[in-house]
């Protein structure tokens, strides 16, 4: 049998994925600036329920929840990135590391390739079983 050379990409630019997830910082940027005003506002004191996240477009939880799963994200580390290193801006060395050290998750486009390596290796792993690639 004949082994054939398979070529794997990514379902997502480099590209892309940064504009999404710049995208979803600039919408939560937005609704964090939305709050403090309301918060500032010494006409709303008497208005304990205005906030800005009914602003934020409802369907953040829904693109990351997408973008996982076109990654291929079993870790949730895009989760991560946003929720907990606020987008890379809480990065510290050290805060997230594997076998092999250090992951730097400071900027959307080093996840980005840290999350392709991955989806590379799942890919190559399942398709070089099931078709006899190399």
């Amino acid at each position: 049998m004949e082994k054939k050379e398979c070529v794997y990409e990514a379902p997502l630019t480099k590209r892309e994925f940064v504009d999404i997830i710049n995208r979803l910082h600039e919408a939560s940027e937005l609704v964090d600036k939305v709050e403090e005003l309301f918060r500032n506002s010494r006409d709303n004191l008497e208005c304990d329920f205005c906030n800005g996240a009914s602003l934020q477009i409802s369907h953040e939880g829904i693109v990351v929840n997408l973008l996982e799963k076109l990654m291929r994200d079993k870790g949730s580390d895009i989760s991560y990135f946003i929720y907990e290193l606020d987008y890379g801006k809480d990065y510290h060395e050290g805060c997230i590391s594997d076998e092999n050290g250090n992951i730097d998750f400071s900027t959307p486009e080093k996840l980005y390739d840290y999350l392709v390596k991955g989806y590379l290796k799942q890919t190559v792993d399942k398709e070089q079983k099931s078709r006899g690639c190399e």
